[in-house]
């Protein structure tokens, strides 16, 4: 839909900011994580992981031995991008400062580092294992788990059944793989065998992807909703004083300013979209929603926002089923024009909304997969300089958001896998 002048003109100088933020080559792994420099640990927590196998976390409450291993993280290089593999185990480092702040580093047992849905081979990792006593050449927990198995299997006598105590519902295995993925204007990760549908262009560019033989199991990524009415008394006045063949009338009302709010009302902006707009594009449906847990977060579109989260909730799918959800985005707002008291103007927004959903007892097993997905979306050059061609400086704001932004992908990375421990 439209933006004002006003918006893009700020967005334009955003744009700039990052294009030359972005120039230079940084390998140092702490030039590429936003605050690492100044962090200061005081704890750690290590999570071994492998495949949809997770050993009990290791915890380091000595403030001397974790700044230690923090500080060997500074002199690790990341080179070229390599291909992600399942089968290697992962060792996530998740320290905490002394307000509680946290910071999370993914390293593989091959000695590659996982950085914001990529993995690049790197240099100075051994020092970093060697400092947190990880020796990644001896057998994984999960490898000595399924050797004491099968020994204790070998000296079981063959007509001897043991039926053990029924135990909570077993955790669903994740079985998705990830392929490339090439969407003409943009590419991505996506689990193979998924369907995707995308719909609107440039700054309004959405993706949907899903699971056919779970539908309830879907990513999304929305660059741009809006805009909205502030209020359902906005929309009645502007009604009144407009013509029948505006389109505005149909925009939708975004009363909640929100994430959550702007989620909640995804019913009726799928119906203002599909009478406004000549293509058709299926929002994720969600019902029911309830917020677990929030998280104010701070991206490129701050200075713009009045509000930005991430968000865990619980919520019913459009097959009825009890599901999880993790989503962030920015609500936005580009001003407004009170007549008799009322802001009738249609300025109300948001943007770079990222979504993943999965049914409770699965959420916790795909969520890391799906995560790396989402993360990878990325749009081509070709389309950002297309868009820059058509006077769009907001679509070059949303691919630069996806496309460079390694601080906010990072992020995202980090915050949805500590609601996922939680």
């Amino acid at each position: 839909m439209t933006r004002t002048k006003r918006m893009t003109a700020a967005v334009l100088m955003l744009v700039l900011l990052l294009s030359f933020a972005g120039c230079g080559v940084k390998n140092a792994l702490f030039d590429r994580v936003s605050g690492a420099g100044k962090f200061a640990a005081e704890s750690l927590t290590i999570y071994e992981e492998k495949g949809s196998f997770a050993a009990e976390p290791k915890t380091v409450r000595d403030a001397k031995q974790a700044e230690e291993i923090f500080g060997a993280l500074k002199d690790v290089t990341l080179g070229e991008i390599v291909k992600t593999d399942d089968k290697y185990t992962r060792y996530i480092f998740t320290f905490a400062d002394a307000s509680g702040s946290k910071m999370s580093f993914t390293l593989r047992e091959d000695g590659c580092v996982v950085l914001g849905g990529k993995t690049y081979d790197a240099l100075g990792t051994d020092t970093v294992f060697e400092a947190a006593g990880i020796d990644p050449d001896e057998e994984t927990a999960e490898s000595k788990t399924e050797a004491s198995s099968e020994a204790s299997n070998a000296q079981t006598e063959p007509e001897v059944t043991v039926t053990p105590e029924p135990t909570a519902e077993p955790t669903p295995e994740a079985t998705y793989t990830l392929v490339d993925y090439d969407g003409g204007v943009f590419t991505m990760q996506l689990p193979q065998g998924w369907q995707i549908m995308t719909g609107g262009e440039y700054a309004g560019y959405s993706i949907r992807a899903w699971d056919p033989n779970d539908p309830d199991v879907q990513i999304f990524y929305y660059g741009e909703l809006g805009p909205y009415f502030k209020s359902a008394e906005a929309k009645a006045q502007y009604q009144s004083m407009s013509t029948s063949n505006d389109p505005l009338t149909y925009l939708p009302v975004l009363e909640d300013p929100t994430l959550a709010g702007c989620l909640n009302a995804m019913d009726d902006y799928q119906d203002a979209y599909d009478g406004i707009m000549p293509q058709s594009f299926a929002f994720a449906k969600i019902q029911n929603m309830t917020v677990l847990s929030e998280t104010p977060i701070t991206t490129p579109l701050a200075s713009y926002a009045v509000s930005e989260a991430s968000i865990l909730a619980s919520l019913t799918s459009e097959t009825g089923a009890a599901c999880t959800g993790m989503f962030e985005g920015s609500i936005l707002d580009a001003g407004g024009y009170e007549i008799n008291g009322v802001d009738v103007t249609p300025s109300r927004s948001a943007a770079n909304i990222f979504g993943i959903l999965a049914p409770e007892g699965k959420f916790e097993t795909v969520a890391p997969i799906l995560i790396q997905s989402l993360t990878s979306f990325t749009f081509t050059d070709e389309y950002i300089q297309e868009a820059i061609r058509q006077g769009n400086m907001q679509a070059e704001n949303a691919a630069e958001v996806s496309r460079r932004n390694n601080e906010m992908m990072e992020r995202v990375v980090n915050d949805f896998c500590e609601y996922i421990r939680q």
